[in-house]
């Protein structure tokens, strides 16, 4: 009764244009609208610190019904657990999402660690929602890679997010949620101006004036395989655009490991798309 109260007040809230005293970050820079029902696993989170002095959102992708992936970046600092949540099913931010879950635990990389360049290494995390969705046209699982599975350099691949359409400027209106296609750049080539790249690491962007930003940090990279979309990568940090340096993401074939010691197995990720 306690989460559903709090729950009715963010909803209200969140709706009339943000939580108060948010810190909003920006999201995709030089998307365009999607479609409804386009990308049904992406999540908005919702996120508060524990001494509820700071507010913050970021993205996420479902990959079990009751599990979220995202980045270790968007749970630092440390999220109040009751004062935040996962909405499932969003389009537009300003009208009602399908859900409004709440977070009954999380996961950050054991060895998740932030660089002096201003970087991460073993930027991933696991939230758990404390219901498990409803799956539906608008909510759906998000296909996970095989091992060591890197998505080719002509792949037709993907980011999501809600947030600024530029460095400075709000998403207008609904807000509705924006789509970006964006390149996948090989290691070797981005190393040149990322040399802090690892293993754990892909890059992809890399057009001025077309990145993710903050607030798309936590959100899917996907790329189309055999008719589907499959989720490489997770946003992990960028330049917001601002050059023509690739934005980086936590590739996630690299990760299964983590993922099935501290959430569900990979292969109860759904193969729907």
């Amino acid at each position: 009764m306690a989460f559903a109260a709090l729950l009715t007040v963010l909803v209200l809230i969140h709706n009339l244009g943000g939580l108060l005293g948010a810190e909003v970050r920006s999201s995709i820079i030089g998307g365009k609208n999607a479609g409804r029902n386009d990308w049904p696993w992406i999540t908005h989170l919702n996120l508060t610190d524990v001494e509820e002095k700071k507010e913050w959102r970021c993205g996420g992708s479902i990959i079990h019904e009751q599990w979220v992936l995202t980045s270790a970046s968007c749970l630092t600092p440390v999220p109040n657990r009751i004062k935040s949540m996962v909405v499932v099913g969003a389009y537009q931010l300003k009208k009602a999402a399908v859900g409004y879950n709440g977070i009954e635990n999380y996961m950050r990389h054991p060895d998740f660690k932030a660089l002096s360049s201003g970087g991460y290494v073993n930027d991933i995390a696991l939230v758990k929602m404390d219901v498990p969705i409803e799956k539906s046209e608008q909510v759906k699982l998000v296909r996970l890679p095989k091992a060591k599975e890197t998505p080719g350099l002509s792949s037709d691949c993907w980011i999501t997010g809600w947030g600024n359409i530029e460095k400075d400027k709000p998403l207008p209106g609904e807000e509705t949620l924006q789509q970006l296609k964006v390149p996948i750049i090989s290691n070797g080539v981005c190393k040149k101006k990322r040399p802090e790249l690892t293993r754990g690491m892909m890059c992809a962007g890399g057009e001025e004036g077309e990145d993710a930003c903050n607030g798309d940090y936590g959100g899917p990279l996907v790329c189309k395989e055999d008719g589907g979309f499959v989720q490489v990568g997770i946003m992990s940090y960028s330049d917001c655009g601002d050059t023509d340096r690739p934005g980086v993401y936590t590739k996630v074939s690299e990760y299964l490991q983590f993922i099935k010691q501290y959430g569900p197995p990979p292969e109860e990720a759904s193969a729907e798309m």
